[in-house]
């Protein structure tokens, strides 16, 4: 949820400093559809739950889709902010690899009533790419451990998730491009 969150952001910062998202069509950006297609994949885990036992098959949707973001990040290697993507991504692959290919989520979650109904998802397996942090969690400090109450629909986020939050907002801004000095555009 943070990067759509950011992605809005810097869509309005974009504006803001002249630039437009047609400006995109003559961005050097390829395969564009290869993190639309991973983050598909996620959005699908419960879906394919119905269907798999995803205790056996979590590791391979989880390394299909980190491997669409890799192919991603490969080919638009030339561009600055991917290396804040490629930075995130492998951090937060680091650290979802050594949990059981889970995401671990700290346990101060549990301190939250507010967040009742996420726990449940997440120890019942609907929101299976998650594991409340336990005695066996390794690597917690890079896991979902950074609490954000204020804004909705968020709960905790990775330090991967800020690296790749920073590499969407430069992506965007650039892709935007921004007003040539001299060319103001009437209100």
């Amino acid at each position: 949820m943070l990067l759509v969150y950011i992605a809005v952001i810097a869509i309005l910062v974009g504006w803001m400093r002249g630039g437009s998202i047609q400006n995109f069509s003559s961005y050097s950006i390829h395969g564009l559809w290869l993190p639309i297609a991973a983050f598909t994949v996620e959005a699908a885990f419960p879906l394919f739950s119905r269907f798999l036992p995803m205790d056996r098959f979590l590791g391979v949707f989880v390394l299909i889709e980190y491997a669409l973001l890799t192919v991603f990040l490969f080919f638009n290697r030339t561009l600055p902010s991917m290396w804040l993507l490629s930075a995130g991504t492998a951090v937060n692959f680091l650290v979802i690899s050594l949990n059981g290919w889970r995401m671990p989520v700290s346990d101060a979650i549990y301190q939250m009533p507010e967040l009742e109904i996420l726990v449940e998802k997440i120890e019942t397996g609907y929101l299976m790419e998650y594991v409340i942090q336990g005695e066996n969690t390794r690597l917690i400090w890079l896991g979902d451990v950074i609490h954000f109450s204020w804004i909705p629909q968020m709960s905790f986020a990775s330090i991967g998730d800020f690296f790749m939050a920073a590499g969407v907002f430069w992506l965007i801004l650039s892709g935007m491009g921004k007003r040539k000095a001299g060319k103001r555009k009437p209100l």
